[in-house]
């Protein structure tokens, strides 16, 4: 307290200016509440038992996972999503985005251009040097070599070395890019804001706007654009799944030419931000407040039980783990595992340092 106490005093005397001694109690009151509370109040955040907001999980097999969030989270599960430990990293950004390829490399993305990347499995983890200081918000790897991030300003970045080095590979206009998924090497689609699209067939090389529009009506001159999307799921080269705001969801099955909106009453008016598929007909979309799976590849659709529900909150993060059911990730540290289909859906209790 005496800092601010020299600071007053030093203001009054280069200022000429009294401070009345009422304001002056006030402002030692005020001060005071200040020091006392709120560097707790910040600190806390990475406190033992604090719940951080998950945002990606991602499971390489049945047993193996791990999923990412705020100040630097990941956890690592080897039993199928069951129990969670936390993998120090090192970092206090958050990070948006994670992606194996096995049980032992991964690489997480997030805020300030953080890569971050393992190779024992999150025993330890390295930082990467990005060539953009953006958000990174989505990463998807192909394999141990391949890989790419989404960022802002419909930025795509690639590296062909794990990582060792990463450059800029395709830029588009100023839009957010959410998410980005490859099935394979060479085909992968990007989506995000305004319901740009983008899709390669050869690795990267080139890049083709899809779907997606921006501009301004010459009615009203009011904005007009595209559903703002969240998610991507590439199931092969001609299949791939995109979910966004208000419950919006879109298909294509001919790689990509046409992009099918999928209307179904049973699908919630709700933002949809996370979107899976186990290979095997099962699609699960997750996002604020409710659960939707299809058994069927999207002709029929219904409404998971989830237990406790999401009502008031929401899941982020969705993944499939091998054919043995799914995991989803949200708020708070919200983990859930499922059952085979998607169906049914049980909250994971996680303790200690989250």
């Amino acid at each position: 307290m005496s800092l601010f106490f020299k600071f007053f005093a030093n203001y009054t005397q280069k200022t000429n200016r009294i401070i009345p001694g009422n304001l002056f109690g006030f402002i030692t009151i005020l001060l005071f509440i200040i020091l006392t509370f709120v560097p707790v109040s910040f600190s806390a955040q990475k406190n033992k038992g604090v719940k951080n907001d998950l945002f990606s999980v991602c499971f390489p097999t049945e047993q193996d996972g791990w999923a990412c969030g705020r100040w630097g989270t990941v956890l690592n599960s080897t039993d199928g999503g069951k129990s969670w430990t936390k993998s120090h990293t090192g970092i206090d950004y958050t990070l948006n985005a994670i992606s194996f390829t096995d049980t032992k490399n991964g690489w997480a993305v997030g805020d300030e251009g953080t890569i971050i990347h393992t190779k024992n499995g999150g025993k330890t983890w390295e930082i990467q040097k990005s060539p953009v200081t953006t958000f990174l918000m989505g990463v998807s790897f192909a394999d141990t070599k391949n890989g790419w991030i989404v960022t802002e300003k419909t930025t795509i970045l690639n590296t062909t070395d794990g990582g060792k080095t990463w450059q800029v590979q395709f830029c588009d206009g100023d839009f957010i890019l959410k998410d980005v998924s490859f099935c394979d090497a060479q085909n992968g689609w990007a989506v995000g804001e305004f319901g740009y699209t983008y899709h390669t067939k050869n690795g990267g090389k080139t890049w083709k706007h899809q779907a997606g529009f921006f501009g301004f009506s010459q009615e009203s001159f009011d904005m007009v654009g595209g559903e703002f999307l969240f998610d991507v799921e590439a199931l092969d080269p001609m299949t791939a799944w995109a979910v966004g705001i208000d419950g919006y969801v879109t298909r294509t099955t001919d790689g990509g030419k046409t992009w099918q909106h999928i209307k179904d009453s049973i699908i919630p008016k709700s933002h949809l931000f996370g979107v899976t598929s186990n290979g095997n007909g099962t699609i699960v979309f997750g996002g604020n407040g409710n659960m939707v799976v299809s058994i069927d590849n999207g002709k029929h659709f219904s409404v998971s039980f989830v237990e406790p529900h999401i009502k008031y909150g929401w899941l982020y993060g969705i993944t499939q783990k091998g054919t043995n059911g799914f995991v989803a990730v949200g708020k708070e540290s919200w983990i859930y595992i499922s059952d085979s289909k998607g169906q049914s859906w049980q909250q994971i209790n996680i303790l200690g340092d989250s």
